[in-house]
């Protein structure tokens, strides 16, 4: 059995090859699952397990090895900024 997108979903467009390949990909779907919290779509707690995941996808993914030599590590720096974006959100708001 495949396992399903977890969260790539129609609003963040696929550029360049099928998947995720480009930083500007990494960055909208960070955007995207920041502005889900901030509307009350989805808890903390899952946006900082996709905020994870996305993280172990960009660590594994030879597309990021390849390409450019520190595009992984930009694309892990860009995560760890909405990650710490998220936290403070959450701590505004009270808990």
């Amino acid at each position: 059995m495949a396992r399903e997108n977890v969260y790539l979903g129609k609003s963040v467009p696929d550029v360049g090859e099928p998947g995720l390949d480009q930083l500007v990909e990494v960055e909208g779907i960070c955007r995207e699952i920041l502005e889900d919290y901030r509307r009350h779509r989805i808890t903390y707690k899952t946006a900082m397990s996709r905020l994870n995941l996305l993280t172990l996808i960009v660590s594994r993914d030879s597309d990021f090895d390849t390409l450019h030599p520190r595009k992984k590590a930009r694309a892990i720096r860009i995560i760890e900024e909405y990650r710490r974006k998220l936290q403070s959100l959450r701590y505004s708001r009270g808990r």
